[in-house]
């Protein structure tokens, strides 16, 4: 009996398709991690990014030829995307793999493997595709006939002479048997081939290069038809026709599930009835938990009884979830949680979302690392979070995801009948600005344990705390006692980047100034904050003054050390503040819909490790812009954005940015160096030419800036220039050029 447990989700796991496609062309060899993948799903996200790289990119630069490998490289990367994509928003939970698949082959897969198809005849030949995909030709006939034009005999007796060895023997029937469909060619088959080809000087090398590059097609063309048991050519063949429309997946998949909806009326009645009323937060009834119980089992018979189905799995235990956190039964909920996170995966759709969001608060709340692991994992692979930058989960991850949990579970939704005794962690610092405290002077290197209202602890040095008050007078007498500035916190802070980030707000330089006056380390001056990627050199760029940035240099900051989350190096985020002054409308922009639009993967991060709490887990803002549409807070909104836009414009004037931008190129900064956000590729010079600075853009030019690099789009700074209207910048690299 088939059990629940071995019936695979509607959507085919990333590791199967994976595994499907490197069959498919012959390149899966013996690489177990896409096994694993297939079988366990995305139990870690760091196989993946190098995946495709693995059982496709390399095998066919080897195998086949090195352009046909970079030309594909590309595809590999759209399909993951695409797929993940149509995952992450198609919740097909009514229907199984059998129901789901050919619908998933006909409108999805299909026009996807038509598209590079067609993609690789266009720009690098072969045989016509209406041909190609012949349904009545083995498509690896037709190429051997293709390839077969214009020559005096076969391909088998180009290549090999049956007379001469069993070798040649046993080659030519392999032809022969690929020729009438009952084998399908391998890659090492196909090299010998074209070798033999090339040895005997049967062809010419850009003939033997369509050898390699289309019998391995046809053979991928041929083992999905016969894998899946559509007609795949004829399919291709009419979506061809047709003009290469598109497919429609989800509206497909749609219209399926709706198809499927009516066997299940009565139990998605009940269950509609039971998630209005397993609500997070709001009010329950007295007795509402036991009648929602006994309606939760009633549900549970309806939905779970048939062995082997397990559609709606997830759903019960996502509601039984529900109902043990509303009872305050944490420990049992989480448990329940889990098998529905494994029950949505590749099925829920949106719905995997929600769901995950309430899991990583529960486990964070339970301070379940492990379980937080898993769902990051999970999470990451789906698009929820970007990937990591070494560890799958950090420290202040799981500070962030407890901080959700009195957001996503008020203590006002539970049952009457439960605890309701719960202490809620702010999604901020509360501390007591009363409290006063005296430097030890006999231990100046002392750590003070500084706690917050809702009994969040920090530990810093005192030299720090006191930094962070701005208490001048404690800060020079800690120093004249021997305090430490090369001491830094857990999140990688030093007392010296404390004070910078000071006196943005402040008008009182005294502090900086004293933590200035003494050497620090190399390591201090460099070391990159944990969470939002800080260094004291990125910060004194921010805070607007050249002495600041000039000293910090001449203490050993490295000046072309990446931070913040965008990883910029300090001259790219010097024009970035220098395309502000030139024309505040930009910031003024950016802000607005950062309010109003859906953030791409970056602005995400950003809102997560900025602990904006609007922004919910994953950081994509959906509770930001939905208040936003609220005539209320529009204005409130509006005057968030102003107050930001003249903060900068007070604290940057462009004197200061370009005389920053000179003492960051003498000490080597490479106005060169490629950035992969905004805009893939962009140097700190095509930022000048963006922003029409030609002051900044002819300083750089005479430090070393090229004005002919380009970026991922193929863009110089001259095309960037005449594409924003920078006159003159455009004047002035044209008469550099001449």
């Amino acid at each position: 009996m088939t059990t629940k447990n071995s019936v695979p989700p509607p959507f085919p796991r990333l590791g199967e398709l994976y595994r499907a496609m490197a069959v498919a062309l012959g390149t899966k060899d013996s690489n177990l991690q896409v096994d694993d993948l297939a079988r366990r799903g995305e139990f870690d996200w760091s196989l993946l990014p190098t995946l495709a790289e693995e059982l496709f990119i390399a095998p066919l630069r080897k195998y086949v030829d090195a352009d046909f490998g970079e030309f594909v490289r590309p595809w590999f990367g759209h399909m993951h995307t695409s797929y993940i994509g149509m995952v992450s928003r198609s919740a097909i939970e009514s229907l199984t793999r059998k129901e789901a698949l050919p619908i998933l082959i006909e409108h999805y897969f299909v026009p996807h493997g038509l598209n590079v198809i067609y993609a690789i005849q266009r720009e690098l030949g072969g045989p016509d595709p209406l041909t190609f995909l012949d349904p009545d030709r083995h498509p690896v006939a037709a190429v051997m006939e293709w390839l077969e034009m214009g020559e005096t005999n076969s391909l088998a007796r180009l290549a090999y002479d049956p007379t001469k060895s069993d070798i040649d023997r046993n080659e030519t029937e392999k032809c022969r048997k690929w020729r009438k469909g009952l084998d399908l060619p391998d890659q090492h088959s196909i090299v010998r081939l074209a070798a033999a080809l090339k040895e005997k000087g049967a062809m010419r090398e850009g003939k033997i290069k369509h050898v390699r590059r289309w019998l391995l097609l046809a053979r991928a063309v041929a083992h999905f038809e016969r894998a899946s048991g559509m007609p795949i050519r004829n399919m291709m063949r009419r979506h061809l026709l047709l003009g290469m429309p598109d497919g429609k997946i989800l509206e497909s998949l749609e219209a399926a599930v709706v198809a499927s909806l009516d066997r299940f009326a009565a139990s998605i009645e009940l269950g509609q009835g039971l998630h209005n009323r397993l609500l997070r937060t709001s009010s329950k009834e007295p007795g509402e938990k036991e009648k929602t119980k006994a309606d939760l089992d009633q549900l549970e018979q309806m939905l779970c009884a048939s062995p082997g189905d397990d559609r709606f799995d997830f759903q019960v235990d996502w509601l039984k979830a529900r109902w043990h956190m509303l009872s305050a039964d944490f420990e049992s909920a989480l448990s329940h949680y889990a098998s529905a996170v494994r029950g949505a995966s590749y099925r829920a759709g949106e719905k995997q979302r929600t769901l995950v969001e309430e899991v990583l608060a529960v486990a964070a709340h339970l301070g379940k690392k492990a379980a937080l692991k898993r769902l990051k994992h999970l999470g990451v692979v789906h698009g929820l979070f970007a990937d990591p930058r070494e560890d799958v989960l950090e420290n202040w991850e799981i500070e962030q995801f407890r901080q959700q949990f009195g957001q996503l579970f008020p203590a006002a939704g539970r049952f009457p009948e439960a605890s309701r005794e719960e202490k809620i962690i702010l999604p901020f610092l509360v501390l007591d600005a009363s409290e006063t405290k005296k430097p030890d002077l006999r231990n100046p290197d002392r750590i003070v344990t500084v706690r917050a209202a809702d009994g969040q602890i920090r530990r810093w040095t005192q030299l720090q705390l006191f930094v962070s008050k701005g208490q001048y007078d404690s800060v020079e007498a800690l120093l004249n006692a021997g305090a430490s500035v090369d001491l830094v916190d857990d999140s990688g802070a030093s007392a010296l980047l404390v004070a910078i980030q000071g006196a943005m707000t402040s008008a009182d330089r005294r502090v900086l100034n004293a933590l200035l006056r003494r050497p620090h380390s190399a390591a201090t001056i460099n070391s990159v904050t944990a969470k939002k990627r800080l260094t004291p050199l990125l910060c004194a760029v921010d805070l607007g003054e050249p002495v600041v940035v000039e000293t910090l240099l001449s203490m050993g900051a490295t000046a072309d050390l990446r931070a913040d989350v965008a990883d910029q190096t300090p001259l790219y985020y010097a024009l970035t503040k220098v395309a502000i002054v030139k024309n505040t409308d930009v910031l003024r922009a950016q802000l607005q819909r950062s309010f109003s639009e859906a953030p791409d993967e970056m602005q995400r991060e950003v809102f997560r490790r900025y602990n904006v709490s609007l922004a919910g887990a994953f950081g994509d803002g959906g509770a930001i812009r939905t208040l936003r549409d609220y005539p209320r807070y529009a204005e409130l909104f509006e005057r968030c954005v102003d107050a930001q836009v003249a903060e900068q414009l007070a604290r940057h004037a462009m004197s200061n940015l370009l005389s920053i931008i000179e003492s960051l190129l003498v000490h080597k900064a490479d106005p060169n160096a490629p950035h992969r956000y905004p805009a893939p590729g962009r140097t700190p010079l095509m930022l000048a030419a963006e922003s029409d600075c030609k002051e900044a853009f002819e300083l750089m030019h005479r430090f070393g800036g090229d004005p002919l690099q380009r970026d991922a789009q193929g863009m110089n700074c001259l095309s960037i220039a005449v594409a924003f209207g920078s006159a003159d910048v455009s004047a002035s690299v044209r008469a550099a050029s001449q």
